[in-house]
């Protein structure tokens, strides 16, 4: 069996433009195969960048239905019909995600039915599905086990309407050879760490709180200080992803939707190994592990 590779498609911290990333996006994948985990921007591209065709994507893990890690989900569908690429697709996300994939399949339509003198029709749409999950739920792609747990991206009351209805989730891949976590987008979350517990690879996001994205930063000091508590609660800082990647026992962890600017990774480096021993990945786009 060839071993798997997990590749960073997309690096950025979104939803934000900018220049050297593109937005989160990941592939799990070996030679003929693929899962892509997250669908920012870009994505499409970025898998051919990285070796893989479209057909090879079997199925897709929605971490949450934020845009940055969403954006690329209908450029994907589309992609694959208009050129007729086979074969079903099965996207899982958390709850939302039938909604969400019966809204870009239904926008798929008129592309579907349009035709050429040459080339009538491309429909039918490629068969797609949805499967929800939540909390504990486990699902196997070939050779991949995979079980979900809800993180702290959104910090609803815990029995509100709210927190049922919009989860974000990270997920750990159970592959031959060894255990990958994926974080997805979180803050500090002793479930993560649980979920985590003795992997090979934590693939983590990392945020810096007193980091205001250049978008934001003519907004005045009121959005400042929401996107600081914002990046607090709901986000992991230098010294909090070092110090899940401790608590979990991972062997090495990769840090990516990396919203630390270039000029202070260095510094972030040091405040994950103040907490963390182990080996210390910033990734970039189309990086391989």
């Amino acid at each position: 069996m060839t071993a798997l590779t997990w590749t960073t498609l997309g690096t950025a911290a979104g939803p934000n433009a900018h220049g050297t990333r593109a937005q989160p996006a990941n592939l799990l994948h070996r030679p003929g195969w693929a899962v892509l985990v997250d669908a920012g921007d870009s994505a499409v591209d970025q898998i051919a960048r990285a070796g893989a065709r479209l057909a090879d994507v079997r199925a897709v893990v929605l971490s949450h239905l934020h845009i940055d890690h969403t954006g690329g989900l209908f450029a994907l569908l589309g992609r694959r019909l208009q050129p007729r690429v086979g074969g079903p697709l099965t996207i899982y996300g958390p709850p939302g995600t039938a909604e969400l994939v019966g809204h870009l399949t239904a926008a798929l339509r008129y592309l579907a039915d349009l035709g050429h003198a040459t080339n009538p029709r491309v429909s039918p749409i490629p068969a797609v599905t949805a499967v929800e999950v939540t909390e504990g739920d486990e699902f196997d792609l070939d050779e991949i086990h995979v079980r979900a747990a809800v993180n702290t991206h959104y910090s609803f009351p815990p029995d509100s309407d709210d927190n049922a209805r919009f989860q974000s989730l990270s997920f750990r891949f159970g592959t031959p050879g060894r255990a990958i976590v994926y974080t997805g987008d979180t803050g500090p979350s002793l479930n993560v760490a649980q979920l985590a517990q003795d992997a090979d690879l934590l693939i983590s996001e990392i945020n810096d709180p007193n980091r205001v994205p250049p978008a934001l930063r003519d907004k005045g000091p009121a959005v400042a200080e929401f996107v600081k508590q914002h990046f607090e609660r709901e986000h992991l800082s230098p010294s909090e992803a070092g110090t899940l990647a401790a608590r979990a026992g991972v062997r090495a962890i990769v840090l990516t939707h990396v919203g630390v600017d270039d000029a202070d990774l260095a510094a972030a480096r040091q405040l994950v190994a103040s907490h963390f021993d182990g080996d210390i990945h910033f990734a970039r786009d189309l990086d391989r592990f």
